[in-house]
């Protein structure tokens, strides 16, 4: 009874309280229900099924905003949950093993959909019938049985130097000089870039705090390159707190899209194709093991902690391995 209370209070505030501000309520309410002995009052009229599909659904991206997922992940979990239960039509009791497969065999034939969408949309599916059969929901996981789709590996291309030369010659302000030498420098998710805090900014050790992905916190560095721009976009957009830099209204932190834009632009101007944000993250993680950092040291870079997802960031080119070859073997 004292689990069902807690549920029920942070299904009904989940909305108004961030993912720590939930776990920390969740970590009083255990405390202190924990000093009583919690009856239900039955009544007629049944407000609340504990044991409905809609409140598993629910509770289900409760626990995982308490996880510290991103809205952009929990968007994605829903997307294809959603998806998944208008094709198969059932109570989630009633889901098996075939009816994934089925799903996932649709996604490829009829939709046809790429391998790295139906392992992402595979993941979601099996994840959430494991959570539901762990929290009781259900009796038996319909998911323990679907195989891992294999996806292709295929070496995603950082800049070369010479594009990267191309796209600082190609900005025309202080704020594009500062976002791509902020993306090099630091090696930063563009969520991360825009949630950049003066506050959080230590001048004198060249660093600034951010929180990333799973609410997790790390230190990212600036180069000498990053500290310059950084000191003329300050002298264009003085201020001392706030966001590191602006959108298009002063006062007011740029959003993801913007950077995407801004970017985009650059490699338009610059004649350099495929420019987004995530790139300069896989290039600032190249160059780090190209000027020799311990594959350990990139990953805590990059905010990892699998050194396998690291790797697929900073993947060694043909060239690079033509010449270390020369150098170790010949």
């Amino acid at each position: 009874m004292q689990e069902k209370l807690i549920n029920r209070t942070l299904l009904e505030i989940q909305d108004y309280l961030s993912g720590d501000q939930l776990r920390r309520l969740k970590d009083v309410l255990t405390i202190e229900c924990s000093k009583y002995l919690i009856t239900e009052q039955k009544n007629e009229v049944v407000i609340y099924d504990e044991t409905s599909d809609i409140a598993a659904y629910k509770q289900f991206f409760v626990s995982k905003k308490i996880q510290g997922l991103s809205s952009r992940t929990l968007n994605l979990y829903m997307q294809t949950i959603n998806l998944f239960m208008r094709s198969v039509r059932k109570p989630f009791s009633d889901v098996t093993t075939n009816d994934i497969r089925l799903f996932i065999a649709n996604r490829e034939m009829i939709d046809n959909v790429s391998k790295g969408t139906l392992a992402r949309e595979r993941g979601c599916i099996v994840r959430f019938f494991k959570w539901l059969c762990n929290e009781e929901y259900i009796a038996k996981d319909p998911g323990t049985r679907v195989e891992a789709i294999k996806v292709p590996k295929r070496r995603k291309q950082e800049f070369s130097e010479l594009e990267v030369e191309k796209l600082r010659s190609a900005t025309v302000n202080s704020k594009e000089a500062l976002v791509i030498e902020l993306l090099l420098s630091t090696g930063c998710r563009v969520s991360e870039l825009v949630s950049l805090n003066f506050r959080d900014y230590d001048q004198e050790n060249d660093s600034i705090s951010v929180i990333g992905k799973g609410n997790k916190q790390r230190t990212l560095y600036l180069n000498a390159k990053a500290k310059m721009a950084l000191n003329h976009y300050l002298k264009d957009v003085p201020h001392i707190t706030g966001p590191l830099f602006f959108g298009q209204t002063v006062g007011k932190e740029m959003t993801s899209a913007g950077v995407q834009k801004l970017v985009k632009r650059l490699g338009y101007r610059a004649g350099v194709a495929n420019v987004h944000p995530h790139r300069f993250r896989r290039t600032a993680a190249t160059l780090a093991r190209r000027h020799g950092m311990p594959i350990e040291l990139v990953m805590n870079f990059l905010g990892y902690e699998s050194i396998d997802t690291t790797l697929k960031y900073s993947m060694i080119g043909d060239e690079e391995l033509k010449l270390s070859h020369q150098k170790f073997v010949s």
